[in-house]
């Protein structure tokens, strides 16, 4: 190994979200060195992180992993909440999976962090990824008068035997933990609050007479530690969670043994009885509730997950946030080091994860105070039960927490559709869709893979009404994917019928390969009218970009000069009607 190594991107932190950023660039074929100072084998083995939420599971299984998750964790797909011994059917967890609509992965997945984290490595690992585990980022600088793009030098060191590094990069990414050295490096706020709250989580085969304990998850409303959680976790093992109030902690001189949290989980959970067979994990930690200023700092720094967001497990958040973090930036990143993208695209991570993370930590004030068992004072008036308010925040914001309604606003990568009825930035509908030959459907998320690239859906409606302006849409797109480096977007036809083979639909040139939407079932999930039809732009995140007429095609090659370094972009042979962008 060089004393010196040179890499697209330096990644200080190999939790799920550094090694998905990292998994994500290598699957663009960009490189990064990736350094975890922690050796797993000798970490926690287990804890942390559990539960994943449908829109996470849809990243996921487009970065191909999902299969093998499902393989090891346990599917939720039901709740039962219980209050004095008896069951509540008014309050708890059981109606987020009723409002599970428009996705087909319509389930939690309950997997602890160690299991996730081996099947991401095993996947990176697997297309030539390296991770520098017992290795630590000791400092780094950045130096914008460097003459080559390398600006960031990084040193690290081998934790074991003192043996040091020095990595030159065109970007660092910290995925360093709450404690970021990254992000402390290079001065950058995170306000935030300590609050007063305490849980515990708990880990391990657990024995109860509580009805229903294998449905994936619970909810036990105790009068004496808070909103009780209990989840059904991978390889039979199970979570309780519980908050411990000043009264109860000071019994114990305000520090916890694990054998007094065994007694806690004991209380918290009467009537019901639990025994313990054998604890994996616990901890008894203090809840902060703090975001990073900035998420893309002196041109070349960018933080991610908990380095730059803390906030309770109360809503289960955590990783999930973590994951919506890694595929938003991963494809950002590999474009702009391909030289696909202005840096302009880089600050969109700022500007759209950010706020989503502000919104995150004002709902955590009110979810981690609720489940501790008291009401926030801004709510005292009209509430007295913290039960009861809990269940009203997390049912007005349940599809902010599953994922499927995380949405950002308009900029340089979304930009206002004219035609349908579905918002730029907003997550892109799955749908089900024939390929020629087989009987059987496909999910049209199958058919667009993160690998950093976009996919531009032509939706030809019905041929015989559409096909003039579909004939000089094909050609015009078609020299649109002429201007594009290769493999920055791949083109789907989507017709609204069924024929032996693709050509014989429309009789004109397809672009891409062509699927039957004979139930019209995509057309319908993105409001495209089988008349009209249209071309619908998603970014490789899923997020839908951008939607125009099938005779306004300008609109789509203005699209992407928005943001496409320009002496890139040969748009000769594309005649604008408006080049106004």
């Amino acid at each position: 190994m060089a004393d010196c190594i040179k890499t697209d991107i330096f990644i200080s932190g190999g939790g799920p979200v550094g090694l998905l950023i990292a998994y994500s660039l290598a699957r663009q074929g960009v490189d990064s060195l990736l350094v975890e100072q922690y050796v797993k084998e000798e970490q926690a083995m287990y804890g942390r992180a559990t539960t994943l939420f449908p829109r996470t599971l849809e990243m996921l299984d487009q970065l191909d992993l999902l299969e093998d998750l499902n393989q090891i964790g346990y599917i939720g797909r039901n709740s039962v909440t219980f209050k004095d011994g008896k069951r509540v059917t008014s309050r708890g967890w059981h109606v987020m999976f009723e409002r599970m609509n428009g996705t087909f992965l319509n389930y939690c997945l309950n997997i602890r962090q160690k299991y996730s984290e081996e099947v991401i490595l095993g996947a990176y690992q697997k297309i030539g990824g390296q991770a520098y585990v017992g290795w630590k980022l000791e400092s780094f600088s950045v130096d914008h008068a460097s003459e080559d793009d390398y600006k960031v030098t990084s040193q690290i060191r081998e934790i074991k035997t003192d043996r040091s590094l020095t990595v030159k990069s065109k970007y660092i990414v910290g995925a360093d933990g709450g404690h970021s050295l990254v992000r402390r490096m290079t001065d950058v706020p995170f306000e935030g609050d300590k609050t007063d709250f305490k849980w515990v989580r708990i880990d391990g085969r657990f024995k109860t007479n509580m009805p229903d304990a294998d449905l994936g998850f619970a909810s036990i409303e105790s009068r004496s530690h808070g909103n009780v959680l209990w989840v059904q976790l991978d390889h039979g093992v199970k979570r309780i969670g519980f908050a411990m109030t000043d009264a109860v902690l000071a019994k114990y001189g305000g520090k916890l043994t694990e054998e007094q949290a065994k007694e806690e989980a004991v209380r918290s959970m009467e009537p019901f009885t639990l025994e313990f067979e054998s604890v994996d994990w616990w901890t008894l930690y203090s809840i902060n509730q703090r975001v990073a200023d900035s998420f893309f700092a002196n041109d070349r720094v960018l933080l991610a997950g908990d380095a730059c967001h803390t906030h309770s497990s109360g809503a289960a958040q955590g990783m999930n946030t973590g994951v919506h973090d890694a595929v938003n930036l991963a494809w950002k990143l590999g474009g702009v080091v391909k030289g696909w993208y202005n840096t302009k695209v880089l600050q969109t991570y700022d500007s759209e994860r950010r706020p989503a993370a502000l919104r995150l930590i004002e709902l955590d004030k009110a979810f981690s105070a609720t489940i501790s068992g008291q009401v926030p004072d801004s709510h005292k008036e009209l509430y007295s039960d913290a039960n009861e308010l809990f269940t009203k925040l997390f049912n007005e914001t349940i599809q902010f927490n599953i994922g499927l309604g995380i949405n950002y606003q308009e900029n340089i990568i979304n930009k206002a559709p004219s035609t349908g009825m579905i918002s730029a930035g907003w997550r892109a509908p799955d749908a089900l869709v024939y390929a020629p030959g087989s009987r059987l459907p496909t999910r049209l998320f199958h058919r667009m893979k993160n690998c950093g690239q976009w996919s531009i859906l032509v939706f030809a409606g019905q041929p015989v009404v559409t096909s003039e302006r579909l004939a000089s849409a094909v050609e015009k797109l078609k020299e649109l994917a002429n201007t594009l480096p290769h493999g920055m977007a791949q083109f789907l036809t989507l017709v609204a019928q069924c024929a032996a083979e693709g050509d014989q639909v429309f009789d004109l040139p397809k672009i891409g390969h062509v699927f039957y939407d004979q139930d019209r079932a995509a057309h319908g999930a993105y409001t495209i009218s089988t008349k009209n039809g249209a071309v619908v732009i998603l970014r490789p995140d899923g997020i839908l970009g951008h939607a125009a007429p099938l005779d306004d095609l300008d609109s789509v090659v203005t699209f992407f000069r928005r943001f496409r370094i320009q002496s890139q972009f040969n748009t000769s042979r594309i005649e604008l009607k408006d080049p106004g962008l």
